[in-house]
């Protein structure tokens, strides 16, 4: 069973089979650390709050992905609510809690050139790809089978990153995406990080610690790191 690195309210744990033992807090964090973040690629979700407007829209932003990811957003953004005439960059586009809450990391982040984010609209999306205000939520099902995840591992391979790590809720099929992806068979070394909550307020609670997650790796600050953070290897 894969190892699962846990933060607790009483400070850092790893799960074995779902069994608890107690761990050194730097232990965990020097597992996190060894991902360089400059060198990885990070993946980050969407959100269902959007800015709306933008510059005007350009036919450059629709080159620059293989014809299948075309053809399929096309496909599906002809089945969504979409305001075509404007585009932002999509971190700037998006502005649910974890993006409002993840401060100076993200932009960081971006300008480095490796960030993905995964939209119900788009598919997979360049952190600073110029997209469109839309309305929908990622579901698999709309996507051709195995699209998405040779997407992630072509783009991974493309940038030139052997680690890749992930920051979405554990619900949905954000995270799900995530798993099915054959990193290993790539040579990728994966690691998805989830937040476990299991109280009211999740919608709020679980992308505002996503972001506090976020931005204590990207700025090495492990004394940050939320309680209910869990970073999963995935295969």
């Amino acid at each position: 069973m894969p190892l699962i690195w846990s933060v607790t309210g009483e400070g850092l744990e790893y799960l074995i089979g779902g069994v608890d033992a107690a761990m050194n807090g730097s232990h965990v964090a020097t597992v996190l650390d060894a991902i360089n973040r400059r060198d990885a690629l990070l993946i980050i979700g969407c959100s269902k709050a959007k800015t709306t407007g933008g510059q005007a829209l350009t036919p450059e932003a629709k080159t620059i992905w293989p014809g299948p990811m075309l053809r399929a957003r096309a496909d599906v953004l002809a089945r969504s609510k979409v305001e075509g005439r404007y585009q932002l960059p999509a971190w700037r586009r998006y502005s649910g809690h974890f993006y409002r809450n993840v401060g100076d990391a993200l932009g960081e982040a971006i300008s480095n050139g490796r960030t993905l984010i995964l939209s119900g609209g788009y598919g997979v999306v360049r952190g600073d790809e110029p997209i469109a205000y839309y309305d929908r939520k990622l579901k698999l099902r709309d996507w051709p089978p195995g699209l998405l995840e040779r997407t992630l591992v072509d783009e991974t391979l493309r940038v030139g990153a052997t680690k890749v790590i992930g920051f979405v809720s554990a619900s949905g099929d954000y995270a799900k995406l995530l798993r099915k992806t054959s990193w290993g068979t790539a040579g990728i070394n994966a690691t998805l990080v989830t937040i476990d909550w299991h109280t009211g307020g999740a919608q709020i609670e679980v992308p505002r610690r996503l972001a506090q997650a976020f931005s204590a790796w990207w700025n090495r600050t492990p004394a940050d790191y939320p309680a209910g953070m869990i970073a999963e290897p995935l295969r």
